[in-house]
Parts: structure tokens; sequence; C-alpha cells
């Protein structure tokens, strides 16, 4: 072990990431192959990852839905889909507790 003083370098977001998930938003309901990884571990932990919106590019969470797939060779690919955000108006929430005795 060592200690090796630097500056620490700067942090950079993943380009492709948000490129891939700018083209998902514009296809809208459309499946895409987006990824193909080492394993499916790897591949399902990425799908959660983007399904829940822990992956910047892929916010807010619920917007995108994920799944992998396992290959012969034991590869998994990754494949996405860009379902719309799924807020409620505010005025929905206003009308549910007017009507709430």
């Amino acid at each position: 072990m060592h200690a090796r003083f630097q500056p620490l370098p700067s942090q950079k977001r993943s380009q492709e990431a948000h490129d891939t998930a700018q083209a998902l938003r514009d296809r809208p309901g459309e499946w895409a192959h987006i990824e193909t990884l080492a394993n499916l571990n790897r591949a399902t932990n990425l799908g959660y990852r983007i399904r829940t919106g822990m992956h910047a590019a892929f916010r807010p969470a619920g917007a995108f839905d994920a799944t992998a797939r396992s290959v012969g060779d034991g590869t998994a690919e990754l494949y996405a889909c860009y379902i719309g955000a799924t807020e409620t108006p505010a005025g929905d929430d206003a009308q549910a507790e007017a009507a709430q005795p």
C-alpha cells in the first residue's frame, strides 16, 4: 500500500448512456437492444438500475422499462423501452383528497 497525492480526476458522466436514454425517449413504447454484458446477473442489475432511476441518464424512476435475456454463450442481452414518466398530476391528488370524508 502507498500514498500518492494528486488531484482528483473530474467526474465524468457517461455520454453514451445519456445518448441511449435520449434515443429511447425519441421512440416511446419501442424496445431496443442497449447492451451486451458478461452474464445475466450484470444485465439484470443494470436493468434494475435503469427501471428505478438509479442510473442518472434514465430518470425519473419508472420512466423506463428494462429486461435481460440470457444468450447461449453465457452472456446476456439487455433491452430497454421508454414508457414515460409515471407522475400523477397535482389536480388529481387534490380531487382525491376533497372526495375523502
